[in-house]
């Protein structure tokens, strides 16, 4: 993290944690956003004694905040900084300003403290996106929960009113098993379906791993250009082996493009990965902050029959990208040349709340 955008002094074992705006600070003004660097003031009239208490008894106080818009060029760093230092003198900070692995609820932040402070023997953290009816989002109380911290809300910690929340997270759909379905031939070209980050590929692994399938091809187009991806299926056709067609394959069109090029004792089967795209998001989200802390490591969000290990950096995909492919989509159907379309719920378990 640039260090820029941290002020860290030394190692603690009590640590008080808290979110900036709307938690430890509100706008004079009465605005929705302040109107410049001394548009401020206390959010509760007892933070300071409260602050101070928390001091008396050992804790150092730490703030953790996001603040997009100093990229955005609405906020200026030093503005913020400047009330920081002015209000919480003895503070230390984390300010994230970019949507990485750094910006709450990711939980880059907290670990970029750990990584200078140490493991904490007492920590909590106080933030007021807590998911409630009115918030503007969960990001505190999911960055506490990501964190594996204890959270309070700010009615909690300065009003005493306590409120019994959750994490926010999504639901999920039964899912199906890969012993669901049958051992494909060689004569098979398995075209997937689904957003990205889905579970296309963890299904084609579990399923030559379930059939100890030996010789197929994989082809994507992480790994090959649209050119040479259609040089390899040829080559794949003419071998007459198993091959798994692993994009997202949202159009008839883009279907159309392998269907046709089938020799009359290849058939086509279509597997449409059904994860909801809020559910995708997520799992890319967290692929990429675990690929990101670490070169290798391994993924925190598993099926039950596989590991994923010594991956490389996974890239953040843009939201526009999944909105893209919801807008294309059409519904895989055997008239469009399939001799069977299945459709594939992964188990799925997210560690983060994203």
């Amino acid at each position: 993290m640039d260090s820029n955008f941290y002020k860290f002094t030394k190692p603690n074992k009590k640590i008080a944690s808290f979110d900036l705006d709307g938690t430890l600070i509100k706008p004079k003004s009465g605005k929705i956003s302040p109107k410049d660097k001394n548009d401020y003031q206390y959010a509760f009239d007892n933070v300071s004694n409260r602050l101070n208490e928390l001091m008396d008894d050992g804790y150092k106080i730490v703030i953790f905040t996001n603040q997009n818009g100093i990229r955005r060029g609405k906020v200026n760093l030093k503005d913020i900084i400047y009330k920081i230092e002015k209000l919480f003198p003895l503070a230390d900070y984390f300010i994230a300003d970019k949507d990485n692995l750094y910006r709450k609820p990711m939980p880059g932040m907290y670990e970029e403290f750990i990584k200078l402070n140490g493991t904490p023997e007492k920590i909590f953290y106080v933030g007021d996106s807590a998911g409630r009816k009115g918030d503007n989002s969960s990001v505190d109380i999911n960055f506490a929960y990501n964190s594996g911290i204890e959270f309070k809300t700010e009615n909690h910690f300065f009003k005493d009113i306590k409120e019994g929340l959750k994490p926010v997270s999504i639901e999920f759909f039964k899912n199906n098993k890969i012993s669901d379905f049958k051992e494909f031939n060689n004569n098979v070209v398995v075209i997937m379906q689904g957003y990205p980050s889905s579970g296309k590929t963890s299904f084609i692994k579990n399923y030559i791993k379930h059939n100890k399938i030996k010789k197929y091809i994989h082809l994507s187009n992480d790994e090959y250009t649209k050119s040479k991806l259609i040089k390899a299926f040829k080559k794949g056709l003419e071998e007459e082996i198993l091959i798994f067609i692993d994009n997202t394959n949202p159009t008839k069109k883009r279907r159309e493009e392998f269907i046709k090029l089938l020799p009359d004792d290849y058939v086509a089967v279509g597997i449409h990965i059904i994860t909801p795209m809020d559910i995708s998001i997520q799992l890319n989200q967290a692929r990429y902050y675990d690929s990101s802390i670490e070169d290798t490591y391994n993924c925190k969000v598993r099926t039950k029959v596989s590991k994923v290990s010594k991956v490389s950096k996974v890239s953040k995909v843009a939201k526009v990208t999944y909105n893209l492919y919801k807008k294309k989509y059409e519904k895989m159907t055997t008239s469009e040349g399939f001799y069977k379309v299945y459709s594939y719920m992964p188990d799925i378990k997210l560690k983060y709340c994203f």
